[in-house]
């Protein structure tokens, strides 16, 4: 038997230095099945105008707007000794994606400003400029790879003051983190997390269940939410989700027809 040892390699520092602070929330973990007959059916209405949009873009959009009505878990709490309760004015979403780099595939985030203002369709095209582009030569992931090229020690200690700063805090980790393994079959995802909440989306499945008295078969989400309970209590973490969770089971048409006019603006 072989056993190599070697120093960590860059491509991981990044996430190495999340996990060092993500280490401070104290978390508990929620759950909720969300049915998504009429998320399927504004997906369709979306594909038959050639525009796909994914469950993410949905979900982000719908915590979003729960935040409007929830403000209180648009904080942090930060420091141990001398904790600070934060709060922003603004909603700043954080989303995950993969990235081919070498011969392996890492975890990285980007942020979407002000995602409460923003149509179904501004989500769904900033995370697909995201994917698109390269991790090694694309702009947005520039500090991430500058990270990764610091030794340890230091890449530690900048990423502590990020954090420290509220202003650049919210920019690069954003007012929550939705992050999604919808493409294989898992149920429940419970992401760590440096915010205040952070969601897993799984796989969509077909389950029965109770409606108006009859049992039917529909499709159902599954969503969970991590939440640090040093910022918020679980009464207000369980309303929130389930604010969410309504937001997405009531997709309205209007929210579609709404993204149509925003969509021939921008095409415009």
């Amino acid at each position: 038997m072989t056993i190599k040892k070697q120093w960590l390699p860059p491509v991981r520092r990044h996430t190495f230095h999340f996990l060092e602070q993500a280490r401070e929330v104290q978390a508990i973990y929620l759950n909720m099945d969300v049915e998504a007959s009429k998320l399927k059916e504004s997906r369709a209405n979306h594909k038959q105008n050639n525009y796909s949009v994914s469950y993410v873009s949905y979900v982000i959009s719908a915590i979003s707007r729960a935040i409007e009505k929830f403000p209180e878990v648009n904080t942090s709490v930060q420091g141990k000794w001398r904790p600070k309760y934060i709060s922003y004015d603004q909603v700043h979403a954080k989303f995950t994606i993969n990235k081919q780099v070498g011969n392996q595939q890492i975890v990285v985030s980007n942020v979407i400003p002000k995602s409460n203002e923003q149509s179904i369709h501004m989500i769904q095209e900033h995370i697909d400029r995201m994917k698109q582009m390269p991790f090694e030569r694309g702009n947005a992931f520039e500090s991430v790879r500058k990270l990764q090229s610091l030794p340890v020690w230091l890449g530690r200690i900048i990423y502590k003051q990020i954090l420290k700063n509220p202003d650049k805090r919210l920019k690069t980790q954003g007012s929550f983190t939705v992050t999604s393994l919808g493409h294989l079959p898992v149920q429940q995802l419970y992401p760590i997390t440096s915010n205040t909440i952070c969601f897993g989306i799984g796989g969509i499945t077909e389950k029965p269940i109770i409606k108006d008295g009859a049992i039917i078969v529909t499709s159902i989400l599954p969503l969970s939410m991590t939440f640090d309970h040093r910022a918020i209590d679980g009464a207000l973490a369980a309303e929130f989700l389930n604010e969410v969770k309504t937001n997405l089971e009531n997709w309205e048409e209007q929210q579609w027809q709404d993204d149509q006019k925003n969509l021939s603006m921008m095409s415009s």
